[in-house]
């Protein structure tokens, strides 16, 4: 899976069925049909790199510190793209430590939306803290949990 520069055009991948801000943006199960979608902008500033993963997903390093090298992820697939993420996540790891020298990224994982945290570890993140309350989901404040990497090599 390759990962290009944001155009015009993607517009529509910024948005979709899952948590706003998540590392694993997935569609939620049983989310209402009249939910208001996640979204996120286009980057406007050299403190977001958004990148495309075409037809599929987008993959947003913000947060970008560039004399610590670190940002956080975050990641929105497509309800027809889901069998892609592990993938994808492996992709944008390697992006954002060796395309953008980074050398740790992390994001927010709400476990009650039941992201595959399995994927998380083999692409190499590890759960770093965990926030009670720290979202609100299905009607109720729920744990949210940063996941961190940190670049190998």
């Amino acid at each position: 899976m390759m990962l290009r520069g944001y155009r015009g055009g993607d517009a529509r991948l910024l948005s979709g069925p899952w948590l706003a801000g998540e590392l694993l943006g997935l569609p939620v199960p049983g989310r209402p049909a009249l939910a208001e979608p996640a979204a996120v902008e286009p980057p406007r500033d050299d403190t977001v790199e958004l990148c495309i993963a075409p037809g599929a997903a987008f993959v947003r390093f913000s947060e970008l510190d560039w004399a610590a090298r670190r940002a956080r992820l975050e990641i929105g697939l497509q309800p027809e793209a889901v069998d892609a993420v592990a993938m994808l996540l492996k992709t944008a790891v390697a992006h954002g430590f060796h395309v953008l020298n980074l050398h740790r990224l992390h994001g927010w994982v709400t476990p009650a939306a039941g992201p595959p945290v399995s994927v998380l570890a083999d692409a190499g993140f590890q759960l770093e803290a965990r926030v009670p309350s720290g979202n609100w989901f299905d009607g109720a404040p729920v744990e949210r949990q940063i996941w961190g990497a940190v670049r190998g090599d």
